[in-house]
């Protein structure tokens, strides 16, 4: 029914495998078993000094699926006919083509002196994804930057996906000289709605750094505690492309820069991560940490390049691929939508808002913080959560839908929900590694009831 092209671009949840060894190493882009490395960035005095090799590979692999009916087999049709008509499934097999963005031209590209230097390590078996690469073609825009001295695409992926603003990578001579062979060009586009503007040109490869261009695209992320249970949890879901790692972009917040991985870097907040805990529901008063994250988020703008933008807590055990199944049946009419997780009120374990939700909520969480601390008399002793869900629904009038197939969990007065063998798109709270691994296997990794 579809291809693996289309598989992996549509991103329904697939369970990672090893891949056979490739010679070729434009192969390595789409399917490598060699060795894996660990990358330490820091400056390199000496060029000369640069040890070849190749990082961790970036790809999501399809697998046969199968479990158990979720929703119902009209549900289930109903969705797959549903994605077939936006898109999602079968489409944006290549990159699409326009008269857009910035070309580069001649124009000269800043230069910058950070380069990689590699060391072996045990192998590994990595996880997720390096958007679309092309070989012999070049991908214009807005010159970023231009490192020299780069030993292979995947790093200069890797540097890309660290950068906010790199939405296209080119690898090869950037003046045609071959002692500027190993040079990763970083660019970006004119605009979220742009299209890539691409020409032909041997002995490049080109890139983009995520599946930012393809319809009903996910943006996932969450925030990070770095000195507790919550780094180890997202190590492990970044290892197999677990939760948000399974989205077609994601960004980690934290309160200090932490490389997780090549190409994943925390972005950093000015906060100290704590709160107490009050207000009517005893619930943790985070509204202050989370107004630190979204501004983050928002001006670092990779949610821009995507439909949707999901927010995940590290406990949450996320599967991406379900919860594309349920947004099947919830298009948004363009004036914007969030999802309602439980019947008490949206849960932040897991936040689902549309595009122009988050636009609203760029534009309105002023008047929002103006309103309700006029209505309680000073600030409203809430979570993140139930601000952002009285802010969208009752303030700046975002539609609100009830969706009770995303999340499975006590606070909602969840039958079963540690467990994981119901059809949810997420289940929470799992804390510790071995909890949170035996969570995914009883649910069959996110596996949805047909095969491919």
């Amino acid at each position: 029914l579809f291809s693996a092209h289309g598989v992996a671009q549509s991103g329904l949840p697939t369970h990672r495998r090893r891949l056979a060894g490739a010679a070729d190493p434009m192969a390595a882009l789409v399917g490598d078993g060699a060795r894996a490395f660990s990358v330490v960035l820091q400056q390199a005095e000496d060029p000369e000094a640069l040890q070849e090799g190749r990082p961790p590979l970036l790809l999501r692999p399809r697998r046969r699926l199968a479990g158990g009916a979720w929703l119902g087999p009209l549900l289930l049709l109903g969705a797959v006919a549903a994605l077939f008509r936006s898109g999602t499934l079968g489409a944006a097999t290549g990159f699409a083509t326009g008269a857009t963005g910035a070309a580069t031209g001649g124009e000269q590209v800043p230069d910058v002196t950070q380069a990689f230097i590699v060391k072996r390590s045990e192998p590994v078996t990595e996880r997720s994804s390096c958007g679309r690469v092309e070989k012999d073609m070049e991908y214009l825009g807005r010159p970023i930057a231009a490192v020299h001295g780069v030993s292979s695409p995947e790093f200069c992926c890797a540097m890309c996906q660290e950068n906010p603003t790199c939405r296209v990578w080119v690898y090869g001579p950037w003046d045609g000289r071959e002692e500027t062979a190993q040079t990763c060009t970083m660019r970006g586009v004119a605009g979220p709605s742009e299209e890539i503007k691409k020409e032909p040109r041997m002995g490049v490869v080109s890139g983009v750094p995520f599946t930012w261009d393809a319809p009903n695209s996910l943006f996932c992320f969450a925030l990070m505690q770095p000195n507790n249970y919550e780094r180890e949890l997202l190590e492990l879901q970044l290892h197999n492309g677990w939760s948000v790692f399974g989205c077609d972009e994601y960004e980690i917040v934290s309160n200090s820069s932490v490389r997780l991985h090549p190409g994943v870097v925390s972005s950093a907040i000015d906060s100290d991560l704590q709160c107490e805990l009050g207000g009517e529901f005893g619930t943790a008063l985070n509204t202050e940490i989370f107004f630190v994250v979204w501004r983050k988020v928002i001006e670092n703008q990779r949610w821009s390049y995507h439909d949707w933008t999901v927010k995940a807590d590290p406990d949450t055990a996320f599967f991406p691929g379900r919860l594309r199944v349920v947004l099947a049946f919830h298009p948004d009419d363009g004036s914007g939508l969030f999802l309602n997780n439980c019947q008490y009120g949206l849960h932040g374990p897991l936040e689902v808002f549309s595009g122009t939700a988050v636009r609203r909520w760029r534009d309105g969480v002023e008047d929002c913080k103006r309103h309700f601390f006029k209505l309680c008399s000073g600030p409203c002793l809430w979570g993140e959560d139930m601000f952002i869900d009285q802010c969208l629904s009752k303030v700046l009038g975002v539609k609100r839908v009830d969706d009770w197939n995303l999340i499975s969990e006590p606070h909602c007065a969840s039958k079963g929900w540690e467990e994981c063998k119901s059809q949810h798109v997420a289940f929470h709270p799992f804390k510790t590694k071995s909890s949170y691994e035996a969570c995914l296997e009883r649910a069959n990794f996110g596996a949805l009831p047909f095969e491919v």
